[in-house]
């Protein structure tokens, strides 16, 4: 079973996609700090649990309140596989080339059928629904992805600036030092997680044009679906 079948990492709104998308950069970002920046040994519980909550707060809200933006909905990027293919899959694109009309037009209609689709009295909601959740699986993934690798290298980073000045003759404290080794041993390890994670991500869930995989293979069906209730319903009308 997919491990977004369900649970916090499967939404079902634009709200849980944003709280995801702050809790990934809070609570990584949190360990990020506590093994490369901050220096808390946890010897006052209540002092120092809250130095580290702080910074998970603002690194968690700043993503919530301001990094808003639906890059795989609304960007126009042409080198981004994941953005192309996403967008690909849009019914009012294949309803404006299918049946020639304008973009504005295929737009308006698609989107008509849609709002009568919202309502949950009406026979398709289902579809409705569905497009949804798939819609915000892909953001899920694809926004995890991007925390992860960026991280990863930023990790990669600091790691390589303690081993400089370390080896440099800096006199460093010893939670900076290469000294400190049980330290040491998570600073190197914790990227790799981090890139293994990625990888993970990457391979398990592929936007590839043949054959896409995880949540872009939903994606691609239940668009599909749609497209082929188009044909079969609205077809003929589009083309007039």
């Amino acid at each position: 079973m997919s491990w977004l079948d369900g649970g916090m990492l499967s939404p079902i709104n634009e709200g849980g996609v944003r709280f995801r998308k702050g809790l990934f950069l809070g609570v990584l970002g949190l360990v990020f700090l506590l093994i490369y920046v901050i220096d808390l040994a946890f010897n006052d519980l209540q002092i120092d649990v809250a130095k580290a909550v702080l910074p998970f707060l603002v690194l968690s809200a700043v993503d919530i309140l301001l990094i808003t933006e639906d890059p795989l909905q609304h960007s126009r990027s042409d080198d981004n596989r994941y953005i192309l293919f996403f967008q690909a899959q849009f019914p009012r694109i294949y309803i404006q080339k299918r049946y020639g009309l304008p973009a504005p037009e295929a737009r308006r209609r698609w989107l008509s059928v849609l709002r009568q689709w919202k309502d949950e009295d009406h026979p398709n909601h289902h579809y409705f629904v569905t497009l949804l959740r798939a819609r915000y699986e892909c953001r899920t993934v694809f926004y995890l992805q991007r925390t992860l690798i960026w991280l990863s290298l930023l990790s990669f980073v600091a790691l390589v600036v303690l081993a400089i000045l370390s080896w440099g003759g800096v006199d460093l404290p010893l939670y900076y030092s290469f000294e400190n080794g049980g330290l040491l041993v998570i600073r190197i390890i914790f990227p790799f997680i981090l890139l293994g994670a990625y990888i993970y991500l990457r391979v398990s869930h592929l936007p590839d044009w043949e054959s896409p995989s995880g949540v872009w293979l939903k994606w691609k069906v239940i668009n599909d679906l749609l497209k082929a209730w188009w044909d079969e319903n609205e077809g003929t009308a589009a083309g007039k």
